[in-house]
């Protein structure tokens, strides 16, 4: 099937209208746990809960699996796994990981509930993620490549898949390389006999009268199924293609919904399902950003260099510029931009060729001088002038006093002519959901367990995060939440 077959079934499934069944009509289903979500976390949760003797179901709404997992890298991050250790990985630990993802937390976007992320979840869940990482190599029968750093460097932290070919850098892991990871659980489901329903979308958890989950309803096409279980696990994925969602938690974000990384099926469905009977939520919610783009998709690559964007210079609707572009990730202030461009020049023929073929603002646009260049833009032409005029001789100084930036990633825009790309902020899913335990059983406002509900992934992660995302983190958390969920959901009683 195309992509754009595949996108067209998802935009039909999501917009399809409720079928309104009587009694006789509707399909009845038993079973132990039913797992709403065919995304990473999904999967791992219905293989885990399969592992530990449970008679499973999964739900995915799309008419195939993988969710945003198969749309992403597909490393995992760990510290102290399998793979590392034949590999005699060096500088790398549970707590070296842990301190990563702290720190970034420091740099989060402004605004952010403090009492976030859960210092003391995080160290747990690292420990956790060599558990998962050596579970699916030996039992799901995923295979990894030999550790290496993610994309913007340090130590070798990514376990990406071995299937996926490895990027020039050598670091991180190729554009959806997640496809092989959710292949791998495909492929240990149906030899299990595990039944995937695709096609079908749950509607509603059905509890009894002690509030305790006992099943779900649903509609595979227009077929109404209730299914009765002793757990359901939600791995639904966050609220990234929900405007109204992305409006109330993060309104620089709802612009680019159309257009996220995420899956077509991030709509928030778990975590208004579980709303519903009483679940709690968070106040506050946020975007994994990942990258910029342009605005047109061909002219990606133009922005890219070896180390990723760092080299790169971005300024904003004011001709300045506004983020230490050496940061692991930059989309959070873009987005907070009324408009940013990526400023670049004539160094490299091939991306000299293909620039020069657009002439528009809001795509790209060049000039031989700074001055023309900022009309162009629709900007201050002293701004533009003065901010490139800095900006290449803090690259003569090997000192960014402005904003910071490390001398190795100071490199001179100073070859006419110059191009100012437009850039958007590219993302992948969202930082909120639903509040969970640590066996991520789902929980009302006072604290109290809703027996028989779990929630994994971007359904539940808002504890681990702030305002801001780190790498390897998403996935890891993706399918370690989605193992825990299904273990525990397999000893319901």
């Amino acid at each position: 099937m195309t992509n754009l077959k595949k996108l067209t079934v998802s935009v039909l499934l999501a917009t399809a209208p409720l079928f309104v069944a009587s009694a006789a009509d509707i399909e009845k289903i038993n079973t132990d746990v039913v797992v709403v979500g065919g995304g990473g976390t999904g999967l791992s949760a219905a293989a885990s809960a399969h592992q530990h003797g449970a008679k499973v179901i999964l739900l995915e709404k799309l008419a195939f699996v993988g969710g945003s997992s198969a749309l992403s890298g597909g490393a995992l991050a760990a510290g102290e796994s399998n793979p590392q250790k034949r590999a005699e990985t060096k500088d790398v630990s549970n707590e070296g990981f842990a301190k990563i993802w702290l720190t970034d937390q420091d740099r989060s976007f402004p605004g952010g509930d403090e009492s976030m992320p859960d210092i003391d979840r995080i160290n747990k869940l690292t420990k956790e993620f060599n558990t998962t990482v050596n579970w699916m190599e030996k039992d799901i029968g995923h295979k990894f490549a030999v550790p290496r750093p993610f994309g913007y460097g340090g130590p070798n932290y990514a376990h990406a898949p071995a299937e996926a070919p490895i990027p020039a850098s050598g670091r991180g892991s190729s554009h959806a390389g997640g496809r092989f990871v959710i292949k791998a659980f495909k492929n240990y489901l149906d030899r299990e006999g595990v039944p995937i329903m695709t096609g079908t979308r749950a509607q509603e958890l059905i509890t009894d009268n002690k509030g305790n989950v006992v099943g779900l309803k649903a509609l595979k096409g227009k077929q109404p199924i209730e299914i009765r279980a002793k757990a359901v696990v939600l791995g639904t994925g966050g609220f990234a293609r929900n405007k109204d969602l992305l409006e109330k938690f993060a309104p620089s974000y709802a612009p680019y919904t159309d257009v996220s990384n995420a899956t077509p099926g991030a709509t928030g469905d778990g975590i208004l399902m579980a709303q519903k009977i009483g679940a709690a939520g968070f106040k506050d919610g946020w975007v994994m950003g990942i990258s910029p783009v342009s605005t047109k998709r061909e002219l990606n690559d133009t922005l890219k260099t070896k180390n990723v964007f760092k080299d790169d210079v971005f300024v904003n609707q004011d001709g300045k510029r506004f983020v230490k572009e050496d940061l692991p990730y930059i989309v959070d202030p873009i987005a907070a931009q009324k408009a940013a461009w990526a400023i670049l020049d004539s160094k490299d023929p091939a991306k000299n060729e293909l620039l020069s073929k657009f002439n528009d603002p809001a795509i790209v646009v060049h000039a031989d001088t700074w001055e023309d260049l900022a009309k162009a833009m629709g900007v201050s032409q002293q701004s533009l002038r003065a901010t490139m005029e800095q900006y290449n001789q803090a690259c003569k100084d090997k000192k960014d006093t402005l904003l910071n930036k490390e001398p190795e990633f100071l490199v001179p825009v100073d070859k006419a002519p110059y191009y100012a790309v437009r850039v958007i902020p590219s993302t992948m899913g969202t930082i909120g959901g639903l509040q969970t335990n640590n066996k991520f059983q789902v929980l009302r406002a006072d604290g109290s367990v809703i027996k028989g509900l779990y929630a994994g992934g971007e359904t539940a992660n808002r504890p681990f995060y702030r305002r801001v995302y780190t790498s390897g983190t998403g996935l890891g958390l993706a399918y370690t939440s989605g193992r825990i969920a299904g273990e525990n959901a397999a000893k319901e009683k």
